[in-house]
């Protein structure tokens, strides 16, 4: 016969209080993941909050970044020659220059992008260049093209570019007037002025001058820029006067009664070669 010793197994016991234990211990476990869980999930709220907020960041990145392009060649143009229209970067080169006449002669430099406008309008041409270290380049037309598009145009810094230069197109109309409110003469801007110190420093006597009026005064004394301020002051000067002295301004009508306070529209008479 088979003999079947009973004996309480060590392991026969340990097992069920082994077992026994695991499922004690299963709560704790689980209650103790929960609560890990419950705790971290303010934690996990807020990370999925993050790409929210890294989202805003990148708005703000963008933002910035588009903030930033305040000093791109582009808006440089734009801040520093209102009153022209702008073409665009472009390549030149010194042995077939894109635009044939050089405005103030030949390697003349540093010159503002508001003298290569004058100079070039002066001398009849309506697209002009500035270039390098402030050189003036004047043409017709669409020439200034003829080499291609060029990158990295610091279009009113001290320094454009090597064989590339910034292209404008003169003859935007003045505000308040038809056109720029003379047959003759092209409009340059509206500028402040003062009084203890004037941009154009010489002043036709009296009030009430049209543009006409000023532009043909400010001739006879053979000078070709010239301005009308306030109730039609005008004032007159050369290229050697810088009449973006004091900055820019907004709000001139340069037609009207009454062109706007310390402020004034300035033009460069076309038929005067100075």
């Amino acid at each position: 016969a088979i003999r079947i010793k009973k004996t309480p197994s060590i392991t026969n016991t340990s097992q069920p209080h082994s077992h026994s234990n695991t499922m004690r211990l299963s709560p704790l476990i689980f209650a103790a993941t929960a609560t890990a869980v419950t705790a971290t999930k303010p934690h996990l709220r807020t990370v999925e909050v993050e790409p929210e907020s890294k989202s805003s960041a990148h708005q703000d990145h963008s933002s910035a970044s588009s903030s930033s392009s305040v000093s791109s060649p582009r808006t440089l143009q734009s801040s520093c020659l209102p009153s022209a229209t702008y073409l665009g970067c472009y390549a030149n080169k010194n042995s077939d220059r894109a635009l044939p006449l050089e405005a103030f002669g030949p390697k003349s430099r540093g010159h503002t992008a508001q003298e290569c406008q004058a100079g070039c309008l002066s001398r009849g041409y309506t697209v002009f260049a500035r270039e390098f270290k402030g050189q003036c380049f004047c043409g017709n037309g669409s020439d200034y093209a003829k080499h291609g598009v060029a990158m990295g145009c610091d279009c009113c810094g001290d320094n454009v570019g090597a064989s590339r230069f910034c292209a404008w197109e003169a003859g935007a109309s003045a505000p308040g007037c038809d056109g720029s409110g003379s047959d003759h003469s092209a409009y340059l801007g509206c500028y402040a002025n003062r009084k203890n110190d004037r941009a154009l420093p010489v002043q036709v006597p009296g009030k009430g001058h049209t543009v006409m009026e000023c532009e043909q005064a400010c001739e006879a004394m053979g000078m070709s820029r010239f301005a009308r301020e306030w109730k039609g002051q005008c004032f007159c000067g050369n290229e050697s006067h810088d009449y973006t002295k004091h900055g820019g301004e907004t709000g001139c009508d340069c037609c009207g009664d009454n062109v706007g306070g310390n402020k004034m529209c300035v033009y460069v008479n076309g038929n005067m070669n100075r």
